[in-house]
């Protein structure tokens, strides 16, 4: 107990003074970096009184930086190469968390959170064998370009970002409605130019970076979770087509698992058919790889994809029933599927794996 109200007393005491005023110019530069006026930091001063919403974006910004903490350096070398301002990496902790998993209701996927279409446009290649949103380098410089897209097309920055949570059909509205692009008008809670979402997002990312630029609250909660440099821990090396990613993870002196945790763009565990591929490993494990790569000792892997069914869990039903039923195994349903638990429920829908044999007489819906 005495622990938890310490960490509590921390917390809640580092938060107070994020708005301090020997943090003043700082939280003016960050303004002045994103084209918003520097008058606007009172209306953010107002809101910020409310500490419920100061503490959720508080432990956003700490779980973010925790549990990715190499990710960062990756994004602020992509930003800073890209020549666009690094308050942008907290679009992509307010969008994902810095999840790479991370798929939203509307089919959005990764840390920047684009969808397939707009993903396609800045070269990010989404198919069967591999879905390059999830690929932190190329997605954040996809990311980072089509922000200066948006910036040019509308100006400044704030817009920019605006933009990219509603899109730039609305936003070209909201400024017409409201015959201003002053960000104090555009947020206006009564006129509601902008849709709440967009309204809440850009406050979020302004809070946000306003506490990773505060030294009481950062070194107060965990000094090491603000990784300030721009050199990050990764190389990239050409892989063949059509071999095992458990093969590469082994000349690595890596597991599949920590492989696949830097190299979450590929769907199954080995790389894409006829077509080139590389892959991240950390820098201290290059020399290692370079040492026991020879391409032509690397055996190659069947890739077809395995056709699947989906199935509708009835009462009675269990994991290992349903994978008897179809001649597969109970740990095999639980990748599809994502299940950690032993729990079915009544009408859970589940990908079912068929088998090799099944799949030259399984029918293609042309859907």
């Amino acid at each position: 107990m005495k622990i938890l109200f310490l960490i509590f007393f921390t917390f809640t005491f580092s938060f107070a003074h994020v708005f301090a005023p020997e943090y003043y110019q700082k939280q003016l530069e960050i303004l002045r970096n994103l084209d918003i006026d520097s008058s606007y930091i009172s209306d953010l001063i107002f809101l910020q009184n409310k500490g419920d919403m100061k503490r959720l974006h508080a432990r956003s910004l700490i779980t973010s930086a925790q549990s990715y903490y190499d990710l960062i350096p990756v994004i602020r070398k992509v930003l800073n190469d890209e020549g666009v301002p690094e308050e942008l990496m907290y679009l992509a902790i307010v969008e994902s968390g810095l999840k790479s998993a991370s798929v939203s209701s509307a089919k959005a996927v990764g840390i920047w959170q684009f969808m397939e279409r707009t993903a396609k446009s800045f070269d990010l290649r989404v198919d069967p064998y591999i879905d390059e949103r999830k690929d932190p380098f190329k997605s954040s410089i996809a990311a980072a370009r089509y922000l200066k897209d948006l910036r040019a097309e509308f100006g400044k920055w704030y817009l920019a970002i605006l933009a990219y949570n509603c899109g730039n059909a609305k936003l070209r509205q909201a400024i017409k409605e409201a015959k201003s692009d002053d960000l104090s008008v555009l947020l206006d809670p009564d006129a509601r130019y902008l849709p709440l979402e967009t309204r809440i997002f850009i406050r979020k990312i302004l809070t946000i970076a306003f506490l990773a630029n505060n030294d009481d609250f950062v070194f107060k909660n965990d000094s090491y979770f603000v990784n300030y440099t721009k050199e990050h821990n990764f190389v990239r090396v050409d892989v063949p087509h059509s071999v095992s990613l458990r093969d590469l993870a082994k000349l690595s002196d890596l597991s599949l698992s920590e492989l696949r945790k830097y190299n979450p763009q590929f769907r199954y565990d080995f790389t894409p058919p006829d077509t080139k591929n590389h892959i991240y490993i950390p820098i201290e494990k290059s020399l290692i790889f370079e040492k026991n790569y020879d391409p032509k000792k690397i055996a190659k892997v069947d890739t077809s994809i395995p056709r699947t069914q989906i199935y509708i869990v009835k009462k009675g039903d269990s994991l290992y029933s349903i994978a008897k039923r179809y001649k597969t195994t109970v740990a095999t349903l639980r990748r599809y599927n994502k299940i950690n638990k032993d729990h079915l429920s009544l009408k859970q829908k589940l990908i079912i794996p068929l088998q090799k044999e099944e799949n030259k007489y399984a029918s293609i819906s042309k859907k």
